[in-house]
């Protein structure tokens, strides 16, 4: 039997609190507005708003269902079926609105003290009561234990150094540097932990048991990279979900993913539809397609713990050797916008208008051989001072074709400044160890909005859990130093615009473009998906109820013929 019909086969087996106003932020921020979402087929076939169930495709390798365990952000849409956040939706838009918190206040005006009033009547999977001591617990394991995605908020950036509960249903955090956006950025990314499950737990990254949440769904089943079923948590605060039954299976090939969909053998795919494909299925009688902002994005990865990678000069003449447009065009076909804008993410919130990332081959020449690089042999590769020819190795994950197609384009733009690149496909599982160990030269790899629309991110990279995977950077870490020092919303932006600009002059990541994410799924199964930026389609909020989804989706433009 293939995997997937395995996967399948496995598979098969409270009043609505009223919504608060989200709170838009604008003062001092950059204003970019993230692109609408827009309905991509010729006919609008209004489907059922509910189902009994649905099995969606997932695509990135996943063990448990805990921040620990799930993938990090590759697979946040997933964490968040089970778990919620003080408020929601996300990091990367700039709005926020109230969920597990009814409030959160700024207390000091260093913005070191927050205070945090939780809301009363959520109850966790296991009917318990979800109170103060589960968010203070929270950020105290996240401070003290094994790093993950999220620890950074409440380890590093910030680093909570005051954690008091200050009755049932009130927490004070108090930090080590002033945090003016936490209530925009921490309160909107940190999955709340239930203190009874994970007190005690010292491994977290080997707990098998089903996690207990507040969120929509619970888990019921799953086997680690294969398959997850959840069920309707019906007494959920916020309203009773719309799909009864959610069946998640992992495809790690895209063809093997858009033949199942297209087949009826699951009714969403949780991956971009691939360029060429959206054409094709534009005037499909069965399925319907959504263009969502993801703010995800694909960039060239170089490793900078790698000489000669850790000196600046010679990763500026990388960027400025790399012209993106033709990878979009020839790609993406277009789908989507160029690397050119440079990082973070050109829709990103956080974002400095106008923002480019230099591009000037001649001068990548130019850099090369004031840096001493020549062409002494005259056989069109460099050598180094050394006297090694300036070879490079570029690695792509075998499951993703459009890499290598870029790898391509890549390969042949270092050619022109005298770099012998050679490409090479693998096994994402190997790809992943030699990143992880950083054993690589240089890889293309697709960045969640974590990654390239959080304004906090860099800095984690810095002063974070993660620091030690970029070298260091005097120049740098000064802007970081007064990034950190930053009392104001105002301050902290405008800091963040200096870092983003130093950013693409002396890149550890070249932008190659900004995917125009288009999702498709069988309307006659379930037609009541809502966008919401930085997760498509695919994310809890399109499984609540309508009036329960205020200030976490975004309108839907509907263009049909």
């Amino acid at each position: 039997m293939p995997p997937i019909a395995r996967a399948l086969a496995a598979c098969l087996l409270l009043p609505l609190a009223q919504p608060a106003i989200a709170q838009d932020y604008r003062a001092g921020d950059s204003g970019n507005a993230v692109p609408p979402a827009i309905f991509m087929s010729a006919e609008d076939h209004q489907g059922p708003r509910t189902a009994d169930e649905l099995t969606l495709g997932m695509w990135v390798k996943a063990g448990n269902v805990t921040t620990y365990t799930i993938g990090d952000s590759w697979n946040d849409w997933i964490l968040w079926l089970m778990y919620d956040k003080l408020r929601e939706p996300s990091p990367y838009v700039g709005k926020a609105e109230d969920w597990l918190a009814t409030s959160i206040e700024q207390v000091s005006d260093d913005a070191r003290v927050w205070d945090i009033t939780l809301r009363q009547g959520v109850k966790w999977h296991d009917g318990t009561d979800f109170t103060a001591q589960d968010v203070a617990f929270t950020f105290e394991y996240y401070r003290e234990g094994p790093a993950n995605r999220w620890t950074h908020h409440a380890s590093s950036v910030p680093r909570m150094v005051g954690i008091e509960v200050l009755d049932r249903y009130k927490v004070r955090l108090t930090s080590e540097n002033p945090m003016p956006n936490f209530d925009r950025i921490t309160a909107t990314d940190l999955p709340i932990i239930q203190k009874a499950q994970w007190e005690g737990v010292e491994e977290p990254r080997s707990f098998t048991d089903i996690g207990i949440g507040t969120g929509p769904y619970k888990l019921v089943d799953y086997k680690a990279d294969q398959y997850y079923r959840f069920e309707a948590n019906e007494d959920y605060w916020r309203g009773t979900p719309t799909v009864k039954k959610l069946n998640i299976v992992m495809i790690k090939d895209p063809q093997t993913m858009f033949t199942a969909l297209k087949t009826g053998e699951i009714d969403g795919a949780a991956r971009p539809v691939p360029p060429e494909l959206v054409q094709q299925w534009v005037d499909d009688p069965d399925l319907e397609m959504i263009s969502a902002p993801t703010l995800w994005g694909v960039w060239l990865d170089i490793n900078v713990a790698r000489a000669p990678f850790d000196d600046r000069d010679l990763r500026r003449a990388i960027t400025m050797a790399i012209d993106p447009a033709p990878m979009l065009d020839r790609v993406m076909l277009g789908q989507g916008k160029s690397g050119a804008h440079g990082w973070p993410h050109v829709d990103s919130f956080w974002t400095k208008p106008d923002l480019a990332a230099p591009n000037d081959p001649g001068e990548a020449n130019a850099l090369l051989d004031r840096l001493g690089y020549g062409d002494t042999d005259g056989d069109g590769v460099r050598e180094t001072p050394e006297g090694e020819p300036l070879e490079w190795d570029l690695n792509i994950a075998s499951n993703q074709p459009l890499f290598l197609r870029a790898a391509e384009i890549v390969q042949g733009q270092l050619a022109d400044i005298g770099v012998d690149v050679k490409v090479s496909s693998m096994d994402p599982g190997a790809l992943a160890e030699l990143w992880s160990t950083r054993q690589f030269d240089l890889r293309i790899a697709d960045i969640t909005p974590h990654g390239i629309a959080d304004q906090d991110m860099l800095m984690i990279l810095y002063r974070g859990d993660k620091k030690n995977e970029l070298a260091y950077d005097e120049d740098k870490a000064a802007i970081v130093d007064r990034w950190l020092a930053a009392e104001t919303r105002e301050e902290r932006l405008r800091i963040s615009y200096e870092l983003q600009e130093y950013q693409n002059t002396y890149p550890n990541r070249v932008m190659l473009w900004y995917p125009e994410s288009i999702f498709a799924y069988r309307w006659d199964r379930y037609d009541n998906y809502a966008p919401s930026a930085g997760y498509g389609i695919f994310h809890k909020y399109s499984f609540l109820p309508e009036e329960a989804r205020a200030g976490t989706v975004d309108p839907l433009i509907r263009e049909t013929n």
